[in-house]
């Protein structure tokens, strides 16, 4: 069995305020994602739920950097975007209506081709291309359970070049 890792952070997590405080940051990265990883490292709790809460927590911390004002995506992310929805607004708006849809816990994610899901509670999807934490320790400090305006501003902290490296890579993948 491969041995899970967190992955590495490479942004100052003071600069993700007001979208994540670094309590908010210290209890999701520092405690609930380190305990996916060693739980799965360990083999206890429930392995596949382990396993997946560490890839999506991966993917998520991954694809956020310090907060950006109008921040907008790009290259094929923005074409890919542009294409299924027409807008950057209309994307915004279609993805705050499913984040809403998630009762209970759960992710809300961008494709490799543009579609919004989401992933109820923990689960491996393999075209992630953009993913938002929608469990409450992910908003609740910082938004109460305002779930729409959490997604307005954790659209301040994607990398869009992560998402369009990914959007890149499995669609290169898909033609070999």
């Amino acid at each position: 069995m491969k041995m899970l890792e967190q992955t590495h952070i490479s942004y100052d997590i003071s600069k993700l305020k007001p979208v994540i405080s670094e309590q908010s940051f210290d209890l999701h990265y520092n405690s609930i994602y380190k305990q996916h990883v060693d739980r799965f490292n360990k083999g206890e709790g429930d392995f596949a739920f382990d396993k997946a809460g560490a890839f999506l927590h991966n993917l998520y911390f991954e694809n956020i950097r310090e907060v950006r004002q109008n921040n907008e995506p790009i290259g094929k992310s923005l074409n890919v975007i542009d294409l299924r929805y027409g807008s950057f607004d209309r994307f915004i708006s279609t993805l705050k209506d499913k984040a809403k849809q998630i009762q209970g816990n759960g992710w809300v994610f961008m494709n490799n081709s543009g579609y919004i899901n989401i992933i109820p509670n923990n689960r491996i999807v393999d075209n992630i291309a953009m993913i938002i934490d929608c469990w409450e320790h992910a908003y609740m400090f910082n938004f109460g359970n305002d779930v729409e305006r959490y997604i307005t501003h954790s659209l301040n902290i994607i990398n869009w070049d992560i998402v369009d490296n990914r959007i890149n890579k499995i669609n290169s993948q898909k033609k070999d």
